[in-house]
């Protein structure tokens, strides 16, 4: 097979994978009439997180210190977020204090001047926040007002922008005015923070399609792959988000091409650089400069047919024979093994016999591909002398009727030492007999013999006279 190497290397910046440097808030909800809130935490990077030194933390308005501080617990593993509530207020209405979270507290709610941080530690160390800190700011989030009064705020994927990274101005900022938009988050109405992680924090990045030939190869991401998939790759990081870049690789349609032969039997076909015998199939690769490598399936088949041939007896004597065939359109040969042969496509032929005794017949068939098979076939031909004081039969029907169902000699029995016996065709002996009665019911070991042509012989006083005999049921 002949190997298509594409020199196509992909200048993409590759790098490790890398670990986002700490927790993010990924959504919020501030539950209608306002009393109740909610934050989701998401662990972004690649290891366990102990959320023991951590504080979530309420200012309200322009305070720059907190209203309430609240020290989180437990291990947040590698890709999994937890809910922080303040469903223990009770000024929190029930429907809210009944929402799942994994922690609660009895902080302050919030209106949509206030802000909710995450710290490291219980200072001012900000983590990241939902609003602004020190600043009365009715934020407008993605077009919508006042957004963070009764109103769910869910991040987008790809965005992980925290507070400490934004300006003010920036794309997904937490801005110091009500009428810069604050972008990055999806605003709904408030309903329940659900269990589990829907955020995302890769960026999509480019889609490639490439294609190769089969047992092909092409350097993907500085490796050479061969196999069908899709290939990923980090190519870089903004605002701490991943942005990952696709290469789809796909198989280019194969040429293909089928092809039929048909043999005589036991002969064989040279392919490929090998022979083949008949009955079989298989594929191989053909190579290509110009496209991929072709795939040539192969199927062999022989062309089998069975010469056969029936004969009878046509006259008394037994001398003249007319043979039959069961091919019809196929070119027949003929050998009687008296010398003589015999060429004819027509499915019936007569030959006489000059002398008797057992002949060797041989028909060879061959089609218009020239495809031959052979069968030989004995006949005999019995010697016609006949004693006139002798009559002897010719045709018996041993059918049960009580007419001519035995086979005999009339007055054999007053010839002493005479020898009865009785061929098939082939010249096998059905009946041997010595003494009368000489007759035959048309049995063979106490099997009926089917109808046809036989023969006997009858020897008496150094005479043999033999006869042609049809038995007839």
């Amino acid at each position: 097979m002949m190997r298509h190497l594409l020199p196509v290397i992909l200048l993409l910046s590759f790098s490790l994978q890398g670990q986002l440097n700490d927790l993010i808030i990924t959504e919020y909800v501030d539950w209608n009439p306002g009393a109740g809130w909610a934050i989701k935490i998401y662990n972004p990077t690649n290891n366990s997180i102990n959320l023991s030194n951590y504080y979530v933390q309420v200012y309200n308005g322009s305070n720059s210190a907190s209203s309430s501080s609240d020290q989180l617990s437990g291990i947040l593993a590698a890709g999994n977020s937890t809910i922080i509530s303040n469903a223990n207020n009770n000024q929190a209405s029930s429907d809210f204090q009944a929402c799942f979270s994994n922690q609660s507290f009895n902080a302050n709610g919030v209106n949509d001047d206030d802000c909710i941080a995450l710290t490291l530690g219980s200072g001012n160390n900000f983590v990241d926040m939902i609003g602004l800190h020190g600043t009365a700011v009715k934020n407008k989030v993605a077009g919508v007002s006042r957004a963070l009064k009764w109103s769910k705020l869910v991040r987008e994927n790809g965005n992980c922008t925290r507070y400490t990274s934004t300006d003010g101005n920036s794309a997904n900022s937490w801005p110091s005015s009500a009428n810069t938009n604050m972008t990055g988050f999806i605003v709904s109405s408030p309903n329940c923070l659900l269990p589990g992680n829907n955020y995302s924090p890769y960026n999509t990045g480019s889609s490639t399609n490439l294609s190769i030939c089969p047992g092909d190869s092409i350097l993907i991401h500085s490796r050479w792959e061969k196999q069908v998939g899709t290939y990923q790759d980090t190519v870089s990081m903004a605002n701490g988000c991943f942005t990952i870049n696709s290469v789809n690789l796909s198989y280019k349609p194969s040429p293909s091409a089928n092809r039929n032969y048909t043999i005589c039997s036991y002969d064989s076909i040279f392919l490929n650089h090998q022979y083949f015998p008949a009955d079989t199939s298989f594929s191989f690769l053909k190579s290509s400069s110009a496209s991929c490598d072709s795939l040539i399936t192969i199927s062999i088949s022989s062309d089998t047919f069975n010469a056969d041939f029936d004969f009878d007896y046509l006259n008394e004597d037994s001398s003249s024979l007319g043979f039959y065939y069961y091919n019809p359109g196929f070119n027949a040969e003929w050998h009687f093994g008296d010398g003589r042969s015999w060429f004819s496509s027509d499915s019936s032929i007569t030959h006489l016999f000059l002398s008797p005794g057992q002949y060797e017949v041989t028909l060879i068939l061959s089609n218009s591909r020239g495809c031959r098979d052979t069968i030989t076939k004995w006949v005999f031909i019995p010697t016609n002398d006949l004693e006139v004081n002798l009559i002897l039969p010719n045709v018996f029907s041993p059918n049960g009727d009580g007419y001519n169902d035995l086979f005999y000699i009339n007055e054999a029995d007053k010839i002493p030492d005479l020898k009865l016996t009785v061929f098939n065709r082939w010249g096998q002996i059905l009946v041997l007999k010595t003494a009368a009665p000489y007759n035959w019911d048309g049995k063979h070991q106490g099997i009926d013999c089917p109808s046809g042509s036989y023969f006997y012989t009858v020897q008496y006083q150094g005479k043999e006279l033999k006869q042609h005999l049809t038995l007839s049921r």
